[in-house]
């Protein structure tokens, strides 16, 4: 009937071309991101009043600063425990272990703004 065929094996691929890297076009740069938040802890004055009163009601309290919408309470011992001031829970728990909040400083003035060069008419044409 029918005789053994033989099964011949299937060539391999050809290998991929070798590009030259003069070739490979370079990644797209990362997408713009939003202007840049910059976290500045404000630190009321030492001689204000109102702060002094807060370090006097709270021994172990060393010092207080504010950032964004943040309280942060540095302890005496070196640690430091952090509250949203839009966390009702959290400022409940603050008032219960601090008291009233001391009145955070103002926030320091915007920088100043990059003058604006005139506009001129570089390509006038004569005629």
């Amino acid at each position: 009937m029918f005789a053994q065929q033989k099964k011949e094996k299937p060539y391999p691929p050809p290998p991929p071309p070798i590009l030259d890297a003069k070739d490979i076009a370079p990644p797209p740069p990362p997408a713009p991101k939003g202007p840049r938040k910059v976290l500045v802890d404000h630190f009321p004055a030492p001689n204000d009043e109102n702060y002094k009163a807060f370090l006097r009601n709270n021994p172990s309290v060393k010092s207080v600063s504010w950032s964004e919408n943040k309280i942060r309470i540095h302890l005496q011992s070196g640690k430091e425990e952090v509250f949203d001031l839009n966390n009702k829970e959290q400022m409940e728990k603050f008032k219960q272990q601090y008291g009233e909040l001391p009145i955070p400083p103002p926030p320091p003035p915007p920088p100043p703004a990059r003058p604006v060069a005139p506009k001129t008419d570089i390509l006038k044409i004569r005629e």
